[in-house]
């Protein structure tokens, strides 16, 4: 059977018209026109990807029991580690956030994830008696918006605030 099909595939290809150099040369793409395909074809940065500052507001998070409840949650009037506080992340392509967090909190290291349009963070205190906890957001017209909630290493002082975040350079 292979025999057979030999003589068949011989004609098929003599028949095959030659290509006319002169025709080559000219339909080949330029250098210019190659350099502007692959530019127009480069995926288009993430929404996330690249450098973020910004901003916090700590205040005294009110924690609270149905019965009797810890004593120094009660006596915490929120004068202690609160006030304005700053954020600078980097975020790459794959969805990864690193950073670092200063003030009343303390010196913390962040780090996280985007998923989608929203943003997880742990914020890991880079001195023993720091505060420890997470900052949540997601996209908002201008950048992005959210939540942060820490505590101390033994959950007797607790702290929440508003994050705003925006890109670096816009």
């Amino acid at each position: 059977m292979r025999l057979a099909l030999l003589p068949l595939l011989f004609v098929a290809c003599q028949g095959a018209p030659a290509p006319d150099p002169a025709a080559t040369g000219s339909a080949s793409p330029t250098t210019s026109t190659l350099t502007s395909a692959v530019a127009s074809a480069a995926p288009a940065k993430a929404w996330y990807e690249g450098a973020w500052q910004g901003s916090y507001k700590a205040e005294l998070l009110r924690l609270q029991t149905a019965a009797g409840g810890v004593k120094q949650w009660k006596d915490d009037d929120g004068s202690k580690a609160s006030g304005e506080g700053k954020l600078s992340l980097e975020a790459t392509a794959d969805g990864t956030v690193t950073g670092s967090a200063s003030g009343p909190l303390g010196e913390q290291r962040v780090a996280g994830r985007v998923e989608g349009d929203r943003v997880s963070l742990s914020l890991i205190p880079t001195e023993a008696e720091g505060f420890r906890g997470v900052i949540l957001a997601s996209q908002q017209e201008g950048g992005m918006k959210g939540t942060l909630n820490v505590a101390t290493g033994d959950s007797l002082t607790a702290r929440q605030a508003s994050v705003t975040l925006a890109r670096v350079g816009k």
